[in-house]
């Protein structure tokens, strides 16, 4: 749950150029996430993590397998006057990978609601994640519109709701670029869950720049035939300069390069027994004409013993195969003893110690410690957290 960090008084906030003087307002949330752990293998201090270094996004099982420190920190504040609601945001990062440590800001946001014909709607500007939902597993969002712009969401749109923003490149003076997102989401199927559908626009602003378009169905649907099981389905589509995520992708791809994706994803808690699993289909092609071909299948199982003591299990097999080349495979496998807040699959925080195997052939490459090897162990502790 968000800390309180102040009380507070009659606020100003600056919003679309306007000095705006609040009523009281509330205190300021802290909310946040952050990871940290060391492995204890000796000499390894790169942290050694076991990942197919090519092919889609989306296929390295997290447990046990991270290799940073990462943190970030959201500080915000609701306001209310004349009728309106509004806030501002501010998120603060933090990266260490052992090689080197890199603090950011990751969004610094304000938005209101109440304005006019749609009082339902927000409208924002800033620098914003978009994310439209993950596989913690994989730590991947396969719809992510983040970026510095500006939009609104929460229309009022027949059975669902629409949003609408734009984009532009951040920190690339030479290669600048524009984006536009579309999205109608969660729109209401009866007994067949939910649909959403994000559409992507994108264009390459310089000489050689290129356009492209995107396009992603997800489908919802909570208690998967009365089994207790949600499941989650991407259907995804980009062409040109636009990337699968519904983000800027190269923006001087020409309109050959076309991707496809598809992500199945359940997750379950049944008493002391939960889950989560994935499996992942993708083919890209770049500008050249290069087709990667990659597929994934995982998950990850908990059962909690007590209250607070839990063992984790987390299996996950990738492969893909470049144009012209070998096909690159891994096989990860966690056991995890786990002490957590509570029994859940996802109840944090959560204090682990584990031991990792993974296995993988030449074609992969050098993903161990030492080189020439196509197996390997790594075993240490972690911490996982969001408050």
């Amino acid at each position: 749950m968000p800390a309180r960090l102040a009380s507070g008084l009659r606020s100003p906030l600056l919003f679309s150029g306007l000095l705006l003087s609040a009523a009281p307002a509330a205190a300021v949330d802290w909310s946040g996430y952050f990871r940290a752990g060391t492995d204890f293998v000796p000499g390894n201090a790169g942290r050694t993590c076991y990942a197919l270094h090519g092919g889609s996004a989306g296929m390295k099982y997290r447990l046990g397998n991270e290799c940073e420190i990462y943190g970030e920190f959201q500080f915000s504040q609701d306001f209310h006057a004349q009728g309106l609601d509004y806030r501002a945001g501010l998120m603060l990062s933090y990266l260490d990978t052992a090689r080197h440590a890199s603090p950011g800001v990751a969004q610094i946001w304000a938005e209101a609601r109440g304005f006019g014909p749609a009082p339902e709607a927000t409208v924002w500007i800033g620098k914003m994640r978009a994310r439209r939902g993950d596989v913690h597993i994989v730590d991947t969002f396969f719809v992510d519109m983040s970026g510095v712009g500006a939009g609104v969401r929460g229309l009022a749109a027949g059975p669902g709701k629409l949003g609408v923003a734009f984009y532009r490149t951040d920190h690339d003076a030479e290669r600048p670029g524009r984006r536009a997102n579309v999205e109608w989401y969660d729109i209401d199927a009866g007994a067949a869950g939910t649909l959403s559908f994000f559409g992507t626009l994108t264009r390459g602003d310089f000489p050689g720049g290129s356009t492209g378009t995107g396009l992603t169905l997800r489908h919802d649907r909570k208690d998967l035939f009365g089994s207790g099981i949600d499941n989650t389905l991407w259907l995804q589509y980009a062409q040109g300069s636009a990337a699968l995520n519904a983000n800027f992708g190269d923006l001087a791809a020409p309109a050959s390069a076309r991707s496809w994706r598809l992500v199945e994803s359940v997750q379950w808690q049944r008493g002391a027994f939960g889950g989560q699993a994935l499996a992942l289909i993708a083919r890209e092609r770049d500008g050249a004409g290069h087709v990667t071909d990659s597929t994934s299948a995982g998950g990850r199982v908990a059962w909690a013993f007590t209250r607070h003591f839990k063992l984790l299990a987390e299996l996950g097999v990738s492969q893909f195969r470049p144009a012209g080349g070998e096909t690159a495979r891994l096989t990860k496998l966690t056991i995890a003893p786990a002490l957590s807040i509570g029994p859940e699959l996802m109840s944090r925080p959560e204090f682990r110690v584990y031991v990792t195997r993974a296995e993988w052939n030449r074609a992969a490459g050098d993903l161990g410690a030492r080189p020439g090897r196509t197996s390997g162990m790594r075993y240490g502790a972690q911490v996982e957290w969001w408050f």
